[in-house]
């Protein structure tokens, strides 16, 4: 029976950057894509993130096509390589001694991510997590499509995912904790006992400020 849940958002929470911009440039630099409107693409979505307005269904149906036809299984062990490479020095040191600290509690860690979940799974098992969300893909003969699956770990699809697997465990009124920079989070800063703003943007610090939120600054 656990009672608490140690719930980390990834991008810029756990690691400086955004797991999926990082992604499609460790492909780039690859040569694996070399249409540079993908690169694009992802600099768009950044902004339309960071001002909330991202159509997440839109962006993925033309981002996914980058890896169309390729095996999930090479898509991961490029994804082995792309963790060593550049995701593991992008760690903040802050997070990990964080996700000890609640390891050590025996606390489950839940990592909840509006990537794609065949990058989020890899990540956070790196991290250790017990439990990793991610926007689910749906597959086609051993490849990946350009169409989500179930619910999308954004904005409120992460408070809804969240319950969703409460809801398969023995968990009687968890209390959560929840860690995140972006006020794409707010839906989850609502439903978390304790909330704790890494680098937040501008709009959660003033919901920070609102809400008595504790606010860290972590760095490399």
């Amino acid at each position: 029976m656990h009672n608490k849940l140690a719930i980390f958002d990834l991008d810029d929470t756990l690691i400086e950057g955004d797991s999926s911009v990082l992604w499609t440039q460790y492909l780039w630099d690859k040569q694996v894509i070399t249409d540079p409107r993908f690169v694009e693409a992802d600099k768009q979505m950044m902004a339309q993130y960071n001002a909330g307005t991202l159509d997440m269904t839109t962006y993925l149906r033309f981002s996914l096509q980058a890896l169309s036809g390729i095996t999930t299984q090479k898509i991961d062990s490029w994804l082995d390589d792309f963790i060593d490479e550049v995701i593991i020095p992008r760690m903040y040191p802050e997070g990990i001694r964080t996700l000890e600290h609640y390891r050590q509690q025996a606390i489950p860690i839940i990592v909840i991510s509006a990537t794609v979940s065949f990058i989020v799974k890899k990540v956070a098992q790196r991290f250790g997590a017990d439990v990793a969300m991610g926007i689910d893909i749906k597959q086609q003969n051993g490849c990946y499509t350009t169409e989500i699956e179930g619910i999308p770990t954004f904005k409120q699809g992460k408070v809804k995912r969240l319950l969703q697997w409460i809801s398969h465990q023995p968990i009687t009124d968890a209390y959560c904790y929840f860690y995140t920079d972006s006020a794409n989070d707010l839906p989850m800063c609502q439903f978390a006992d304790e909330v704790f703003i890494v680098n937040g943007d501008q709009k959660l610090q003033q919901a920070a400020e609102e809400n008595n939120w504790r606010q860290y600054r972590w760095h490399l």
